[in-house]
């Protein structure tokens, strides 16, 4: 029967950046080249690997080992790296067991995943709850769902769900599952130009007119934190773009916090900006949200970062 593939324990994929593509885009068991020709697949080869030492003191007897690769038969190799916990020199080639002891020598299983996965997983527990991964921790959550012989984690995985079987799949339509979930470059090109503009310093002439003009100068500003209460966040950015006085009518951070958090908890890039410091910013920060906000099939070309966005929100959920 040969070897079989072993898949990321947080996302389901394969450690291997060698997928089959179809120029033709006719092929069901290939991915379509003009989806991912432009797309970078090496963070696919990249793992690392979560395990236990008993021996180790401490209440938190787990390890992260430092980066590795996937060989086959369940086997990984990875550098040991400096956690404090793991039993080998920091700088040694050591080969482990992903999930399950398949030979049955009693060797212990580790819980590979992609190295950019875990960045997601660390950014997903951090937003709500400040402070590191406890390994101890996902190392029992990961146990928990560790259930029979098998090469990933018992878990839902999302849509599309990641192939299991004993090779990866390629399957037509299901290019998202490949695609880096943190390294966008059409986002970051986005994010690049809102910083950019976070440095200039934009006037307006004439606001007392401007004032005198707008209708929600009519309001009082407690109304104006009432109609901000009730709209979602790249709402709030195209109101205050187009009312100078809903621009200057402040939000309190923890509200427009509370919000991001909650409508795009998966958006770190918006949630680190300060978006409220021009009229112009306010604009391109909500056609961003706006974007970003559409979920879009994986031929979707509108958006360059549409793939990108939608593995990480699969991962995230």
């Amino acid at each position: 029967m040969g070897g079989w593939a072993i898949f990321c324990a947080i996302c389901g994929g394969p450690f291997s950046s060698q997928v089959d593509m179809d120029c033709e885009g006719t092929d069901e068991r290939a991915y379509r080249f003009d989806i991912l020709e432009d797309c970078n697949l090496e963070w696919l080869d990249k793992l690392r690997a979560l395990g236990m030492n008993p021996d180790a003191t401490g209440s938190d007897k787990s390890f992260l080992t430092g980066s590795g690769r996937y060989f086959d038969y369940g086997g990984i190799e990875v550098v040991a790296g400096n956690n404090m916990n793991i039993p080998y020199p920091k700088n040694e080639i050591v080969p482990m067991v992903a999930y399950h002891d398949f030979a049955e020598i009693g060797t212990p299983h580790v819980f590979p995943f992609h190295s950019v996965c875990y960045e997601v997983l660390r950014r997903c527990i951090s937003l709500r709850k400040p402070g590191g991964i406890r390994g101890h921790t996902l190392y029992q959550v990961f146990e928990h769902a560790n259930g029979g012989r098998y090469v990933r984690l018992q878990l839902d995985y999302g849509d599309p769900d990641p192939p299991a079987e004993q090779v990866w799949e390629n399957l037509r339509g299901q290019e998202i599952l490949v695609v880096n979930p943190v390294d966008i470059p059409e986002l970051e090109s986005e994010i690049s130009d809102i910083k950019c503009l976070l440095d200039t310093k934009i006037y307006l002439g004439n606001e007392t007119k401007l004032h005198e003009e707008d209708i929600f100068s009519r309001l009082p500003i407690e109304l104006r934190h009432e109609i901000f209460k009730h709209l979602r966040p790249e709402s709030i950015l195209a109101l205050k773009a187009a009312s100078r006085v809903m621009h200057a009518t402040l939000i309190p951070r923890s509200m427009w916090e509370a919000k991001l958090v909650d409508t795009y908890p998966w958006l770190w890039e918006v949630l680190e900006l300060s978006v409220f410091q021009s009229q112009e910013i306010e604009e391109k920060a909500s056609r961003l949200l706006l974007a970003c906000s559409e979920h879009g099939e994986s031929t979707s070309k509108s958006y360059g970062y549409t793939l990108g966005l939608a593995n990480r929100r699969r991962i995230w959920r």
